[in-house]
């Protein structure tokens, strides 16, 4: 792939065991696993921000531990500005690794040492990476992330404990402490979902403003599609483990093409009553991601499944505008 490419995951697979127990154990039976993430395959290109949207459960945030080198993957590869993240996890990239690549947690709360001072919390990382030679140089960088942030001014923050600032502040604070190592990628983990509705768009806002002058990539995972929507370049839907639809995100908003994409689109709130959706409310929970269903995995719970739906397990078919995991996407558009 071309240097445009700053994120490229290749049929990603990442199993966890489930503890068998002493009966279990005792009749030699067959260790079953967990299929948190199961063949995911996509690529980011440099400065853009790609939404990775689905419910609970489906393996999102996986996927993101994964990215990060957090987690070891089961199967499949990992490659960050062309290098296997694997092989830097294990060799002396580690540290840069690290570096290129930071995390917004969800919750601000618990994200911020509360016995730290804001200057203390952002300073951290810089003396960890021991990238600053002195004081006054740590006191600086620490000052321009925070007002990077929004913090304005950075001095009026820098000796506050989290217990003084708001939720909207603390959550600026961790993004100032990963924004102090100057970043190429951005994993924001559901970045607004613990704020009140009047701070999130502010947080959005913000984050799309770095990406604009710092050229920053994000993967923002969310359950969220609207603010997906306002957010984001492309959009990655995720359900059981695996990809089942991707493309620009006012392609895959305007016509959604699988099942589980127009369900979560369909409740999505519009300001305009005359143009509100039929919603779609889909049946049960998500299957038990040790037992995936047989077939499309999407079938126990489709509104629109037919008989063949429960052999054929469908690949990502690529349409005019983007991909998506449906037979009767297939159907359609041949």
């Amino acid at each position: 792939m071309s240097d445009d490419f700053i994120l490229q995951v290749n049929d990603l697979h990442k199993l966890y065991p489930v503890a068998r127990g002493l009966t279990g154990m005792l009749r030699g039976a067959e260790r079953e696993m967990v299929h948190a993430v199961d063949g995911v395959s996509f690529a980011m290109r440099r400065g853009k921000i790609l939404g990775l949207v689905g419910e609970s459960g489906s393996g999102k945030t996986t996927t993101a531990m994964n990215i990060l080198g957090l987690v070891e993957p089961s199967k499949g590869e990992i490659r960050f500005n062309g290098q296997d993240v694997q092989d830097m996890v294990r060799g002396r990239n580690r540290l840069a690794l690290r570096r290129q690549m930071q995390m917004i947690f969800q919750d601000p709360y618990e994200a911020l040492n509360p016995r730290q001072t804001i200057f203390q919390i952002v300073a951290e990382p810089l003396e960890v990476h021991g990238l600053v030679r002195n004081k006054a140089e740590k006191l600086e960088r620490v000052e321009t992330a925070l007002s990077d942030a929004g913090l304005k001014p950075p001095g009026n923050f820098l000796n506050r404990y989290p217990e003084d600032l708001s939720g909207g502040q603390r959550q600026r604070v961790v993004i100032a402490g990963a924004l102090v190592l100057q970043p190429q990628l951005l994993v924001a983990d559901e970045p607004v979902s613990m704020l009140d509705v009047s701070i999130r768009a502010e947080i959005l806002n913000l984050l799309r403003q770095l990406r604009d002058t710092h050229n920053i990539s994000i993967l923002y995972i969310t359950h969220d599609l609207a603010t997906a929507g306002f957010f984001t370049d492309r959009i990655a839907v995720m359900y059981l483990g695996r990809i089942v639809e991707i493309g620009p995100t006012t392609d895959v908003l305007k016509n959604p093409k699988h099942p589980y994409t127009k369900a979560l689109l369909s409740v999505v709130p519009v300001a305009n009553p005359r143009k509100r959706r039929q919603r779609v409310i889909l049946q049960g929970e998500i299957p038990n991601p040790i037992h995936i269903p047989q077939g499309c995995r999407f079938h126990p719970r489709c509104p629109a499944v037919i008989e063949t739906c429960k052999t054929i397990d469908p690949m990502l078919q690529p349409t005019q505008e983007h991909s998506a995991a449906c037979i009767l996407v297939k159907t359609q558009e041949g």
